[in-house]
């Protein structure tokens, strides 16, 4: 495993899928993230990169709401509660949680996030394209599909790591 890279994996619209036709309110329910679909072939290779790399998740949530114990639900129904989990009170940069004395990857489907992201020291950024955010071409950095079997995405995720680490 290298000690030196760590991934950071972003929850709602990668490896559960968002429901955009969701009101803001509906996202507000107890029950609501518990029920997001899961994105297989995500999460396979998710699971695959956490035998090579340090893999957390690390998602936003509603303060004094259900989405935590939601989140904490979803991830194990998901295998994937034995990942490091860390949450963000909605509307605060990620890079802001994390130890930048690694070099730091965050896979996530919003741009926004992205480019806070690889503002700070030794963190990189890769596109999920779930064909719901990407739509204005605005992140030009390393991207991935969800189109994308899981093989496929593990080994393009992986090879952008490998690519990250030799710079």
């Amino acid at each position: 495993m290298d000690k030196n890279i760590k991934l950071y994996i972003d929850m709602d619209g990668c490896i559960a899928k968002w429901n955009s036709e969701a009101s803001i309110e509906e996202t507000f329910e107890p029950g609501y993230f518990a029920g997001l679909e899961p994105e297989e072939n995500l999460i396979t290779a998710v699971k695959l990169l956490s035998e090579e790399y340090d893999v957390s998740i690390l998602s936003a949530v509603y303060q004094d709401n259900h989405s935590i114990g939601d989140k904490l639900a979803w991830l194990k129904n998901n295998g994937l509660g034995y990942l490091e989990i860390i949450f963000v009170p909605y509307g605060e940069s990620k890079q802001k949680y994390i130890d930048h004395e690694y070099t730091s990857i965050l896979i996530d489907d919003y741009s926004k996030n992205l480019e806070e992201w690889v503002m700070s020291k030794n963190c990189f950024g890769i596109k999920f394209l779930n064909g719901i955010n990407a739509t204005k071409g605005q992140w030009t950095g390393f991207m991935v599909s969800g189109k994308m079997n899981s093989q496929a995405l593990f080994t393009t995720i992986n090879g952008i790591v490998k690519e990250i680490a030799a710079a």
